[in-house]
């Protein structure tokens, strides 16, 4: 079963003094995510890291990218 993002969210924790900041987004192609990680990337331009991971759910099977 494949299990699927309800709406969009963000979460911030700190952890010895560094901000870590999640994000998840519902998208249904990779161009869509390609988007979503464009915008994170100019909005957190000065992060020191910017990690991120999606997957596609297709009829045939998941197709899991940029991880």
């Amino acid at each position: 079963m494949f299990k699927s993002i309800k709406e969009n969210s963000s979460a911030e924790i700190i952890e010895k003094k560094s901000k870590f900041i999640a994000h998840i987004f519902y998208v249904e192609t990779p161009e869509e995510a390609d988007r979503y990680i464009k915008e994170i990337k100019k909005k957190y331009y000065d992060a020191k890291h910017n990690v991120f991971a999606y997957a596609i759910e297709t009829l045939d099977r998941r197709s899991c990218c940029k991880i």
